[in-house]
């Protein structure tokens, strides 16, 4: 939710309220669970600049600050001084480039129109009359860590942690008791740990986006996976209480912070203000009491087995599917080759991420993944574009046997037989490459070796026809040189093959396969369009303007 009169996000000023109203609230961000505790809410996770500055204020002494002029000026009105203190503390990092001779410091310095709003603003801020209350600072905080993580193209949505899929109640019910074995005993969450080998990779193996209902995907986040979860809660390890009390705890914690989250999203989302209006959390929060019962599952122990059959397995052909779609997207859009590889590559890397997750769970099954067989991509629909240029492929082919030097510079240098959909077309390139210049501009030299290539490669015999014709326009027309057209040749290989690819990709997800099978053969096809992508990949020209000489002779 926005608030339109700071042209900031709400969450991110009850951060600030809340810090410059009760200071111990800094104590709400800080992961007291790690050997060395640290802020698990850092100033870039805020998207409103100056907030970012007023959060580093009050962490590198604006707290300690407000508390000293508060002390010294027992009469003031609190709010004024604490937005005094505040806007001092966040002058020091100018004040102190200034010094060093940043004009860009001076010139923030010099604005005091700036200084006199942000004053205004962390006043009205600093009034007990606020909104937010204090005690729900950890959960401001969460929604602004998940808005930087997770960015919405909805308005003011801080994040949607999963693609919704088909599920029934029998799916609903073993998610939650994989959550609510965790909720039962924190330290099964153990279970789930591994370590990956991206730095930045969650070290859970089984991720939110894995659960099929969007909501059981968010109470594990709120549960596990994210920032300040449920499981890291002092009481969640408490000796001194019950199990239902530590369970009940946890419960309070994300059925809380779900609240949250349908709050802030409630500007975009009618579904998270019809969630909020009927109590959607409170019934949420009745479930997961039963799934914590230690009878809930057959063997609440067995949590991470029921995960990977139940729940990541399962998801992987959903994910795959998902990613095929993107590479489709961007192989047939109208964009640069350098996009698409990067797409692609962006895709390898995602499903390598899957693969290790996959590898670090207990698998029932695994190491038993069957080969599989090669899945074809189906015949293109009507309605998407042409992939084939027949028109461009024997202009390209006239230029180079009337110039075969071309093939040593420019674009024509990245090209490949198989940019050539036509065996003719193919054998005849393969030729002019195989042959000295002077030889390839011998129509005749060239077709016997292009027949000669064929038979060599077991091919059916080429069309005396399309070959004769290309021979006679290459000695008596003149055509432009090839590089646009190779260009555009190129391009429509990258597109195609990506094309080919996804849709082998979202085929093969369809099909019942092992996951592990699934995420190499996708991978496969992946790495195979990658490849034809950066093989030129700054070529991503329009097709080529059809040339207004003679084109009856080569139709």
């Amino acid at each position: 939710m926005n608030n339109d009169q700071f042209g900031a996000p709400q969450h991110e000023l009850n951060v600030i309220s809340s810090l410059i109203r009760d200071r111990s609230a800094v104590n709400q961000l800080v992961d007291w669970n790690r050997p060395n505790p640290q802020y698990w809410l850092t100033p870039d996770h805020f998207q409103t600049a100056w907030l970012q500055d007023a959060y580093h204020a009050l962490l590198s002494g604006g707290l300690g600050d407000i508390e000293q002029r508060l002390l010294a000026y027992p009469n003031d009105n609190p709010a004024t001084v604490t937005a005094d203190a505040v806007m001092a503390r966040m002058k020091v990092p100018y004040q102190e480039r200034a010094a060093v001779g940043d004009p860009s410091a001076q010139a923030a310095l010099d604005n005091s129109s700036y200084w006199a709003a942000v004053h205004n603003a962390v006043l009205q801020m600093a009034q007990p009359a606020w909104q937010a209350k204090v005690a729900h600072a950890r959960h401001d905080a969460y929604v602004t860590v998940r808005a930087a993580q997770h960015p919405s193209t909805v308005t003011e949505v801080p994040f949607e942690l999963s693609r919704a899929r088909g599920n029934g109640n029998d799916a609903l019910i073993k998610e939650l008791a994989v959550i609510g074995a965790v909720l039962n005993h924190p330290a099964r969450a153990q279970q789930f740990r591994y370590t990956p080998s991206s730095p930045d990779a969650s070290p859970y193996w089984l991720q939110p986006q894995d659960f099929a209902d969007p909501s059981t995907a968010e109470i594990w986040d709120a549960l596990v996976t994210g920032p300040d979860p449920a499981i890291a809660l002092p009481a969640a390890t408490d000796p001194a209480l019950t199990p239902e009390q530590r369970a009940t705890a946890m419960i309070q914690h994300v059925t809380l912070r779900l609240d949250y989250n349908d709050y802030h999203r409630s500007t975009g989302d009618e579904g998270a203000k019809a969630r909020r209006h009927s109590n959607a959390t409170q019934i949420l929060a009745t479930y997961l009491a039963q799934a914590s019962a230690p009878d809930f599952s057959p063997n609440p122990d067995n949590a991470a087995q029921y995960a990977v059959s139940f729940i990541l397995e399962p998801s992987i052909p959903a994910a795959v599917e998902d990613l095929a779609g993107r590479v489709r997207d961007h192989g047939l859009a109208d964009t640069s080759l350098g996009q698409v590889a990067l797409e692609l590559s962006t895709n390898q890397y995602a499903l390598g991420q899957l693969a290790e997750r996959l590898d670090a769970a207990p698998r029932t099954l695994a190491g038993y993944a069957q080969p599989q067989k090669p899945t074809a991509a189906p015949e293109q629909p009507e309605g998407l574009p042409s992939y084939t240029s027949r028109q461009t492929e024997r202009r390209v082919l006239i230029s180079l046997m009337q110039d075969p030097t071309q093939l040593h510079s420019g674009p024509p240098r990245a090209l490949a037989a198989h940019d050539f959909t036509q065996p003719e077309h193919a054998y005849i390139f393969k030729a002019i490459q195989s042959l000295p210049p002077h030889t390839a501009q011998d129509s005749w030299l060239l077709a016997n070796q292009a027949n000669q290539l064929a038979r060599y490669d077991g091919a059916p015999a080429l069309d005396f026809e399309e070959l004769n014709q290309i021979s006679y326009a290459a000695r008596t027309l003149r055509v432009p040189p090839a590089d646009q057209a190779a260009g555009h040749l190129v391009t429509m290989t990258v597109r195609r093959t990506a094309r080919d690819a996804s849709t082998a990709v979202q085929a093969a997800a369809r099909e019942t396969l092992d996951p592990r099978a699934l995420i190499d053969q996708s991978r496969e096809k992946f790495q195979q369009a990658t490849h034809e992508a950066l093989r030129y990949h700054e070529q991503s020209v329009p097709e080529p303007a059809h040339y207004n000489t003679q084109q009856t002779n080569i139709a």
